[in-house]
C-alpha cells in the first residue's frame, strides 16, 4: 500500500509520485480499489501547490536576505559595489551562522504597513507583495490593520446609556444562559429538520388502504449504561396498516361489493427513525416473539444508544418475504424500513 506524505519531498518527487498513481488508475485492473486512489490523487495535487508556493517563498526569501546582507556590508564599509552574484557570495562568507539567523527573524518580523498599501502602486502590484509575506508576517500586519481599524468598541459610561435600554451583569447573564440551557436539556425534544424530512420519505406512496399504526406495546424498563451521557429516548416512526377484503369462496358466497365483507389486515409497514445513531454502522435489527393471544405477536426493535427499544402488537401471520411481493428490510439515510404482507392462502377440494 503506497503511503501519501508532503514532508521532505520536492515538486519533482511529488510529480512523480502523482504520474505513478495516475498509471495505476489508468490500467485499472482486478482489485485495485478506484475510487480510494482517486480520492488519494486530489490529496497529492494539493500537496503539490503547497510544495511549489513554499520552494517560491524559499526562494523570494533568500534573495531578501542576500540584499539586506548586502546592504548591511556596505554600510559597514567591507564590501566594495560589485555584480549582484559576486556580491551575495562574499556576503554569505563575511556573515556568521548567528548573523544570519537574526537578519532572517528580522525579516519575518519586519512589515511595514504603508509600503504595502502605498497609494503610489495599483491593486496588481499590492497583491504580489502581500503575497511575498511569511505566515507570521501575514498575521503581525493583520493585526496591526485591526488596531488601526478601531473595530474593538470601547466601553462607554453608563450614564450616556439611551434610556429603555437594560444593562445586564455579565456573570448573572450567563448563570441565567446556563440555567435555561440545562432546562432545555430535560424537556423532550420537538421534530427537528432531519426528522421531519425522514417523516416525508416514510409517507410517500401512502395508499388508500392504508392507515396510519401507532399502537406500542409495553416493554419492562431498560436499563442502560451509557444512559448518563446519552439520554435514552423513543425513536420517532410513522408506521402503516395495509388492509383489504379477502375474497374467499365464503365471503363470495355471502357478500358483495354492496354489502362487502370485514376489512382484515393484509401488511404493514413500519419506518423507524434513528438519525442520531452513535454508531450508525450498527444496522437496527427486529425480532418477533409470542404474545399471550395466539392470534397476534410482539414486533420488537432494537437499535442502540441513545435509542431505546420500540415494540408494536401485531397480527400473527405467516410473511411474504419475496421482494415482488413488497418485502423490504433496509436501513437507510437514518430511516430503518420494515415492509411486509401477509401470505394468502387458497383452499381447494
Amino acid at each position: 500500500m503506497l503511503e501519501l506524505s508532503s514532508e521532505g519531498k520536492s515538486v519533482d518527487e511529488l510529480c512523480q509520485l502523482e504520474k505513478t498513481i495516475n498509471n495505476k488508475v489508468n490500467a485499472g485492473g482486478s482489485g485495485t480499489d478506484i475510487s480510494y486512489w482517486e480520492g488519494l490523487l486530489v490529496h497529492l495535487k494539493v500537496y503539490v501547490a503547497k510544495t511549489r508556493l513554499k520552494e517560491l517563498h524559499q526562494k523570494m526569501l533568500k534573495l531578501k536576505l542576500a540584499k539586506i546582507r548586502e546592504e548591511q556590508m556596505k554600510e559597514v564599509g567591507k564590501v566594495v559595489p560589485q555584480a549582484h552574484g559576486r556580491a551575495t557570495s562574499s556576503v554569505k562568507r563575511a556573515l556568521s551562522e548567528d548573523d544570519e539567523e537574526d537578519l532572517e527573524r528580522k525579516v519575518q518580523r519586519k512589515v511595514d504597513l504603508d509600503e504595502l498599501e502605498s497609494p503610489e502602486l495599483d491593486d496588481e502590484q499590492k497583491e504580489m507583495r502581500w503575497k511575498q509575506l511569511s505566515r507570521e508576517q501575514l498575521e503581525s500586519a493583520t493585526l496591526e490593520l485591526y488596531e488601526r481599524g478601531g473595530y474593538s468598541p470601547t466601553y462607554q459610561s453608563m450614564k450616556d446609556t439611551m434610556p429603555g435600554i437594560e444593562i445586564l451583569d455579565e456573570d448573572a447573564d450567563m448563570k441565567d444562559m446556563l440555567q435555561r440551557r440545562q432546562e432545555n436539556k430535560k424537556q423532550p425534544a420537538g421534530t427537528t429538520k432531519l426528522e421531519a424530512e425522514m417523516l416525508a420519505i416514510a409517507r410517500k406512496g401512502m395508499e388508500s388502504d392504508e392507515a396510519t399504526f401507532s399502537v406500542e406495546q409495553p416493554l419492562e424498563a431498560q436499563s442502560h449504561l451509557w444512559s448518563d451521557k446519552y439520554r435514552p429516548r423513543k425513536p420517532t416512526y410513522l408506521n402503516r396498516v395495509q388492509t383489504g377484503f379477502d375474497w374467499n369462496k365464503y365471503n363470495q358466497t355471502h357478500y358483495d361489493m354492496d354489502n362487502p365483507p370485514p376489512k382484515i389486515v393484509q401488511g404493514y409497514k413500519f419506518n423507524i427513525f434513528y438519525p442520531d445513531l452513535l454508531d450508525p454502522t450498527n444496522t437496527p435489527s427486529f425480532t418477533v416473539t409470542p404474545c399471550d393471544d395466539p392470534d397476534f405477536a410482539v414486533l420488537r426493535f432494537k437499535a442502540g444508544p441513545p435509542y431505546e427499544d420500540i415494540a408494536f402488537k401485531c397480527v400473527n401471520r405467516e410473511w411474504e418475504v419475496s421482494h415482488k411481493h413488497g418485502y423490504k428490510c433496509q436501513f437507510q439515510n437514518g430511516v430503518f424500513q420494515l415492509w411486509f404482507v401477509f401470505k394468502r392462502y387458497r383452499y381447494r377440494r
